[in-house]
């Protein structure tokens, strides 16, 4: 059945008005109904050449408008297009002050740095003439006042690419167009889906489709979606010798429910597979998926809805630099549905949670650290008690560890997740990436007896519960790894069958899951082995191997008291594969791969911090 067209909203009427750009002779021109935002977008370079090149005032700009090309708009119209635009001239204190914190980060680091404010390059000698004028705000900024998360969104910072060749010396205007229509259109998405009735919203709770049922699977597949790049990912970097065509062939299978169900979760979802497929699969999946989705979604919503113009927008663009696509989407959508839905949101959750999960690979602990306490701070002062919530105290326990971690103190590292395993309560999953994360923590400690002895235990408790697959399949690789690296082939052989087995049996249910067959969450194959069916080396202990590592000698958390599975906080950890995908099931805190560095092939794993999701979670 084909969804019915998206009806986009008049909301913003007020505020981002447009006119059909003529005035009757003999009478002054005056603003009327509003048009397409395509209409702006033929005016924009005019409009740009005259305000940011040749430095005219706003009143200049509207005369020559008016005068030479019979466009006319009010000027609250051209100031909210200039905003949106990032051609304000004006620099705001906030705006100031979070360039100058980025500044002190990079000049540590020594790198060249360009900063930006939504999107637009910032020219620092401005940035000096405004504190001269305004002596107060360096005072703040040695007092460590801090920008808010609207304006920290704002302004980013990037190493300045080297210039482009004559032949592509247009590009970037022609991609900054396309960035711009991609962001209109998104807001007029979420405009005309929450102003229509086609999206129900219960504050601070969750949002789903006005016509979906509790049988909507699409967070389900995009999760399973998502877990087959990363395991395809893992195994060419490995060099594993599997069908990919098993594993992918049902996930762009299940990418058709997905779009169907028209789930708000899809727009977070949408922006996570923009960075996701560019980070890791830029030279492969990355066109293959934008090429699948632009040509499907017309097909199954309609050739009119606003997100077939989304992704054929997204399919026809080559976009030079996806992440900072992510950062300018991040930035639009994550202020705009906090606020419509609230900070305790299931939505707003997930939008953090991807958001998080992008820039911890491009910012230090320290500052993802410091944003994931602020959205924990607001959240909590809902006075809600949301399992997303509770996933959010793993999450920061993560950061915390990874800042110890940077700072050269490890085992202050280990402590603090150790301490928060033995005072919180937590699911089988969250016990299972815990026990990854702490296999990674020794391991850099050259302990390498216990890193086993905790990748044997994630991989346990991941097998013999609903654990994501992720956190079984990278326990056994790492443990496969270190197997190899002590000289231990035949060991090592065995674990990477297994590995291997439980590929093909992830593969076999993915089928299932896009084919529909119900049951495909009851006894899950491909997720839960019997304590009876595991294999027996996974309970051994070989020579030099601690039984009971030191930082699993706590006391017994009672299983009573411990959260349903269907809520996942983490996996700690990070990979070179799955690091940076949204994991299935419930949210998520912690996600990790851990994956061999491609240089000394051992295990070198940058953490992510993802937030799973699931319906029966909420």
């Amino acid at each position: 059945m084909i969804a019915p067209t998206m009806v986009v909203s008049a909301k913003k009427a007020s505020t981002d008005s447009e006119v059909d750009g003529k005035a009757s002779p003999g009478q002054p021109a005056k603003p009327r109904k509003r048009v397409p935002a395509e209409i702006w977008e033929t005016k924009r370079p005019i409009i740009t050449r005259l305000y940011q090149e040749e430095k005219k005032s706003l009143k200049e700009v509207m005369e020559t408008m008016q005068r030479d090309y019979h466009f006319v708009a009010t000027v609250k119209m051209y100031k909210s297009r200039i905003w949106k635009w990032g051609l304000d001239k004006k620099l705001k204190g906030d705006e100031v002050l979070a360039i100058m914190l980025l500044k002190r980060d990079r000049d540590m680091l020594k790198k060249p740095t360009e900063f930006r404010i939504r999107g637009q390059p910032v020219d620092l000698e401005n940035i000096s003439r405004y504190l001269k004028r305004n002596p107060s705000l360096m005072a703040k900024f040695k007092a460590g006042q801090t920008p808010s998360v609207q304006t920290a969104l704002e302004v980013t910072c990037r190493t300045p690419s080297p210039p482009p060749s004559p032949a592509r010396a247009l590009a970037p205007t022609m991609e900054m167009q396309s960035t711009e229509q991609v962001l209109c259109l998104f807001r007029d998405y979420i405009d005309g889906s929450f102003s229509s009735g086609g999206w129900r919203c219960e504050f601070n709770v969750d949002c789903s489709n006005s016509r979906s049922n509790q049988g909507d699977r699409s967070n389900d597949l995009f999760e399973r979606v998502i877990a087959s790049f990363a395991l395809v990912n893992r195994c060419m970097i490995r060099g594993d010798q599997i069908n990919i065509n098993s594993v992918l062939g049902p996930a762009f299978e299940s990418l058709k429910e997905i779009v169907a169900a028209e789930s708000p979760d899809f727009v977070a979802r949408t922006v996570c597979l923009l960075w996701y497929l560019d980070r890791h699969h830029k030279h492969d999946l990355l066109r293959l998926v934008l090429d699948y989705l632009a040509g499907l979604i017309p097909i199954v919503l309609g050739p009119h809805h606003i997100l077939a113009h989304i992704w054929r927008r997204l399919g026809a663009t080559e976009f030079s630099d996806y992440y900072e696509l992510s950062m300018r989407l991040y930035s639009l959508l994550l202020p705009d549905i906090e606020e419509r839905v609230g900070s305790a949101n299931y939505l707003t959750h997930l939008l953090y949670s991807d958001y998080l999960d992008c820039i911890f690979a491009r910012q230090d602990p320290e500052d993802c650290e410091a944003m994931l306490s602020g959205h924990r701070a607001r959240a909590e002062a809902s006075g809600q008690t949301h399992p997303w919530l509770d996933d959010m105290a793993l999450s920061h326990a993560g950061l915390l560890a990874a800042c110890k971690e940077s700072q050269g103190r490890l085992d202050e590292a280990v402590e603090v997740l150790t301490t928060h395993m033995n005072t919180c309560s937590m699911t089988d999953e969250q016990e299972a990436a815990v026990n990854l994360e702490l296999g990674v923590k020794y391991y850099r400690m050259a302990n390498i007896s216990a890193a086993i002895a905790s990748f044997k235990s994630a991989a346990r408790i991941a097998l013999t519960s609903d654990a994501d697959e992720r956190i079984s399949m990278t326990a056994l690789a790492n443990l496969e790894r270190l197997l190899r690296q002590t000289d231990k082939m035949a060991k090592a052989d065995r674990v990477h069958q297994y590995r291997m087995e439980r590929l093909a049996a992830f593969a076999e249910k993915s089928v299932s899951m896009s084919k529909g067959v119900s049951g495909y969450d009851d006894n899950d194959s491909d997720r839960t082995d019997d304590v009876e069916n595991l294999p027996d080396w996974l309970w051994k202990c070989d020579d030099g191997e601690e039984d009971t590592p030191r930082w699993l000698e706590l006391p017994p958390i009672g299983w009573a008291g411990k959260a349903p599975t269907t809520s996942f906080t983490g996996v700690a950890g990070s990979g070179l594969e799955w690091t940076n995908t949204s994991q299935s099931g419930s949210p998520a805190v912690l996600s990790t791969e851990y994956s061999p560095g491609l240089k000394d092939q051992a295990i070198d794993p940058e953490v992510e911090y993802l937030y799973r999701h699931d319906g029966e979670g909420r």
